[in-house]
């Protein structure tokens, strides 16, 4: 496979490069085939630090000598001897499917405090199963990492408009009628492909990448098989394809299987307990506008690939497509694909997601992001064009918490327009962000 650059590459470079002594362990998580092993490998390969490189899942014999230890001394000789690790200056140790050990998580700590001057990363798709039992979470001695899937930039420059991706990047304003009909274009191609490197490099190749989803889809689900057993294997299939089918909607136990009992819904919660720790599944809390009503609110979930969720929600059904699907009815599906690529960007940042109703039955902003003070409404249109109905909820939350900018993510031109409450002096501005340029939100809301 290619590798594509990453965003996420000078942090990891960057970690890598530090000569601080006693670092902490940098733990780089995801979910499978996001490319955290490509990423990890490729920044050990410029940074010319001797390494010592393994895969827990590859090597049994290696998992099992670690398991067999009994402190961190005899694991340390398991390294020598196995990998001819040493703890010395610029020494780098790379544990790829960490989390296949059942006793590794007990030696993390040590790594920061006895190795004063050696790197680690540990890489897994699964790594809040590192801390499994008896073993407490090592506060303070890691630093966590989470790869998410190709953003839309990166999903350019593999599918080789590297221009493209470096003006989504900038911050070059305004965008031509042209230039935003191509964006769209892609973008549309991204959203049916979604960001798996994998399935984008597939699609570019000619062959054929929705084959490759529902083969990657079968990995997930047996991979919770290979770890929990059986018993709930309906339900995890289940549990994605409710998320898929609902999007943008509150997640309901009752979506995942019809009048589920007590039992069978603990079942259901554990299950999505378990998916969003593994970055499968994101989940949104909403909140209202007093605290009792903001715990009567059930969350939303989205799929962590926007691919994934297309492959699940479309079995069976026709394709939509952002430019050429005009009636309103067959747009609604292209709504929640939306609303899902711009959770998945906001999780990418690493904030917790959090949306916003006034009342029960209306009044909704799907998602409020927090940053240096500011709580910004965000609110997912998939229409090609805006009216003055498309600002209403989101002006009505401004003018309510007098908050001067609000965001509309939408497949329309970019735009600002200001509004004035009545009987008031105080604009605010609600920005219209094209989805092909969501990677420039941060920059407006600090603006």
């Amino acid at each position: 496979m290619s590798y594509i650059p990453r965003t996420l590459e000078p942090a990891v470079a960057g970690f890598i490069r530090s000569r601080d002594r006693h670092k902490n362990v940098l733990l780089v998580e995801g979910a499978r085939q996001v490319g955290k092993t490509c990423l990890v490998d490729h920044a050990i390969a410029t940074s010319g630090k001797k390494t010592c490189s393994a895969n827990l899942e590859r090597d049994p014999r290696l998992r099992s000598l670690i398991d067999g230890c009994r402190d961190f001394a005899e694991f340390e000789q398991v390294l020598a001897d196995r990998l001819k690790f040493s703890p010395g200056r610029d020494a780098l140790l790379f544990i790829d499917e960490s989390q296949e050990s059942r006793q590794l998580g007990r030696f993390v700590r040590f790594m920061k405090e006895d190795w004063r001057d050696a790197t680690v990363i540990l890489s897994g798709s699964t790594l809040s199963r590192l801390f499994r039992d008896d073993v407490r979470y090592p506060v303070g001695r890691v630093q966590q990492l989470v790869v998410s899937p190709f953003s839309f930039s990166e999903y350019l420059v593999a599918v080789g408009e590297s221009p493209l991706a470096a003006f989504v990047r900038g911050d070059e304003l305004p965008v031509t009628p042209a230039r935003h009909e191509r964006l769209l274009e892609l973008f549309d191609g991204f959203l049916g492909t979604g960001g798996l490197p994998a399935a984008v490099l597939a699609h570019t190749a000619g062959h054929d990448h929705r084959e490759l989803l529902a083969q990657i889809a079968a990995d997930y689900e047996r991979d919770f098989i290979r770890i929990f057993g059986e018993r709930d294997a309906d339900i995890v299939t289940a549990c994605f394809r409710s998320v898929a089918n609902f999007v943008g909607s509150p997640s309901k136990n009752t979506t995942v299987i019809p009048a589920p009992g007590t039992t069978i819904n603990a079942r259901i919660n554990e299950v999505f307990a378990r998916l969003q720790a593994w970055h499968l599944v994101l989940r949104s809390d909403q909140k209202g506008p007093s605290p009792d009503s903001s715990h009567a609110y059930l969350p939303k979930r989205y799929l962590f690939d926007t691919g994934l969720l297309r492959h699940f929600r479309e079995l069976g059904m026709p394709s939509i497509n952002v430019l050429r699907t005009r009636s309103a009815a067959a747009r609604g599906p292209l709504g929640g694909g939306l609303e899902n690529q711009v959770a998945v960007e906001l999780a990418r940042g690493g904030a917790p997601l959090c949306g916003w109703k006034k009342t029960p039955s209306g009044g909704e902003i799907d998602f409020l992001v927090t940053r240096k003070r500011k709580t910004v409404p965000v609110e997912c249109k998939a229409s090609l064009t805006l009216d003055g109905r498309s600002f209403r909820g989101i002006a009505d939350y401004l003018h309510e918490y007098d908050q001067p900018l609000g965001v509309i993510v939408s497949f329309a031109a970019y735009g600002i327009t200001e509004i004035v409450a009545p009987g008031s002096r105080f604009k605010r501005r609600i920005v219209m962000l094209p989805a092909p340029l969501l990677e420039r939100l941060n920059a407006i809301i600090d603006a």
